[in-house]
């Protein structure tokens, strides 16, 4: 592979990934299940600090529609994702980013969660990158949120699964 393919498969693998971190955010606002899980490998997990693990892709398809979930939709609410600084090695990639969730309540939309986020993912026999784990922490003075943070240039070879 020349140099000019090597540079364009690494900027197109990029921007995969940057649709695989974003479109998370409008599926689940959208209740659309299948897409969300289209974004996870079958064995793939969402870790959420402060609430639990949702293991598999059904386990994390099912956060659609859990019925806290949809309250939040119904009442006015917004996954956001920072654009991800992304390291790639081969077929493994992690993806550091803050996401956020806006909410609407009377006096206006307020700041409901800020994370921090860990994404592992996996290029598929595709070609399409999926997520293996992703570990989100809140900003709320947790200590493990700035640390994983820290970590942003750290590779997904090392600590796996974190």
């Amino acid at each position: 592979m020349s140099d000019v393919e090597q540079r364009l498969r690494a900027i197109e693998d990029r921007l995969a990934i940057y649709q695989v971190v974003c479109g998370y955010g409008y599926s689940i606002d959208g209740l659309n299940a299948e897409s969300v899980g289209s974004f996870y490998t079958e064995d793939g997990v969402y870790a959420v600090g402060d609430v639990g693990a949702f293991e598999g892709r059904e386990g994390v398809m099912a956060i659609a529609a859990r019925p806290t979930h949809r309250a939040l939709v119904a009442a006015g609410c917004a996954h956001i994702s920072t654009v991800p600084y992304v390291v790639i090695d081969g077929d493994k990639a992690v993806a550091t980013c803050h996401t956020m969730v806006p909410m609407h309540r009377e006096e206006g939309f307020v700041l409901g969660r800020l994370s921090a986020s860990r994404i592992q993912l996996q290029r598929q026999a595709d070609g399409a990158w999926r997520i293996r784990h992703r570990q989100n922490y809140m900003l709320d003075g947790d200590p493990r949120g700035p640390a994983m943070l820290a970590r942003l240039k750290e590779g997904p070879s090392l600590h796996e699964g974190k």
